[in-house]
C-alpha cells in the first residue's frame, strides 16, 4: 500500500521533493512521487494502517478506528470551486460557471501512477456511455512535482497510453488540486482524487484517490465497491433536470 507523503502539495511539497532530489536522486524522486498520488482513498482502516506500517510505525500503537482523511465528505453539497489550471492539453478551456447545465466529473491523475492506469479506462467508458445525457468528464493532469514541465505532447502521449480520449487539463502548479483537495488538509493521503458535480455547479460524490474500476477480481472487491458507488451517484444526477432542487 503506497501513501502520499503527510506534507501537503504546494509549497511544502516543493521543499521536500527538492531535497529528495539531492539526497536520493532523480529517479528516487520520482518513486516518491508516485507514492504520493496514493493507493485506494477509500481504504478499510486495515489497510490505511499497513500504509502507516510501511513508513516504521508499529502497528500495535495505531488506534483501530483512525479518521478516515480523505472522505472528502467536507466537499459534498457545496459548490466546486473555480478551476485554476495552467492550461488545456485538450478539449478546453473550460470553467465551472459553463458547465452548468452538464454533470462533469473530474479525476486527478498523473503519469507512472499504476491506480490510473485501471481507472482512467474505466471513467472513459462512462465518459463514451453518458456523453449524450450530458456528462463531461475532465483528466486533471499534475506532475510528479508542483511546477514540474510537461508539454502538452507528451501529458497526451500519457493520457492516451492510458486510454483516455476526453478533455485534459494540466495542473502544472497543483493550482486546482490545492484549491480542490489539499488546501487546509495536511492529513490528506492521496492526490488522484475524483469529484462528480451536479448540473447546479455542486460536488455530488467524492472518491478520495487510488483506483475505481468494475470488475469481478476478489482482490479488488474495494475497486468494484468505488466503482459501483460512482454509478450510482452518476444514474442520481444525471436524472435531475438543471436547476432542480434537491
Amino acid at each position: 500500500m503506497e501513501r502520499r507523503n503527510s506534507t501537503r502539495g504546494g509549497r511544502h511539497g516543493k521543499a521536500l521533493a527538492s531535497a529528495l532530489v539531492v539526497v536520493m536522486g532523480v529517479s528516487a524522486t520520482v518513486t516518491f512521487a508516485s507514492h504520493l498520488h496514493g493507493a485506494a482513498g477509500a481504504a478499510s482502516s486495515s489497510e490505511r494502517r499497513a500504509a502507516l506500517d510501511s513508513t516504521g510505525a508499529d502497528p500495535g500503537d495505531l488506534p483501530a478506528d483512525l479518521p478516515d482523511p480523505d472522505s472528502g465528505a467536507e466537499r459534498l453539497d457545496r459548490p466546486a470551486p473555480a478551476f485554476a489550471f495552467t492550461r488545456w492539453a485538450r478539449g478546453g478551456p473550460l470553467r465551472i460557471a459553463d458547465l452548468r447545465g452538464k454533470v462533469v466529473l473530474v479525476r486527478f491523475w498523473t503519469d507512472g501512477c499504476r491506480f490510473c492506469e485501471t481507472t482512467l479506462p474505466a471513467i472513459e467508458q462512462l465518459r463514451g456511455d453518458h456523453a449524450r445525457d450530458g456528462l463531461v468528464v475532465i483528466a486533471a493532469y499534475h506532475p510528479h512535482r508542483p511546477h514540474l514541465a510537461h508539454s502538452d505532447a507528451e501529458v497526451l502521449r500519457f493520457a492516451r497510453k492510458l486510454g483516455f480520449d476526453g478533455p485534459i487539463a494540466v495542473d502544472q502548479d497543483w493550482g486546482t488540486l490545492d484549491r480542490w483537495w489539499l488546501d487546509g488538509h495536511s492529513d490528506r493521503n492521496w492526490l488522484s482524487a475524483s469529484f462528480l458535480i451536479d448540473r447546479r455547479g455542486v460536488v455530488r460524490w467524492v472518491q478520495g484517490g487510488g483506483e475505481y474500476h468494475p470488475t469481478t477480481d476478489p482482490r479488488h472487491a474495494r475497486c468494484d465497491l468505488e466503482y459501483r458507488g460512482l454509478e450510482k451517484a452518476l444514474a442520481a444526477v444525471l436524472a435531475e433536470p438543471a436547476g432542480s432542487p434537491r
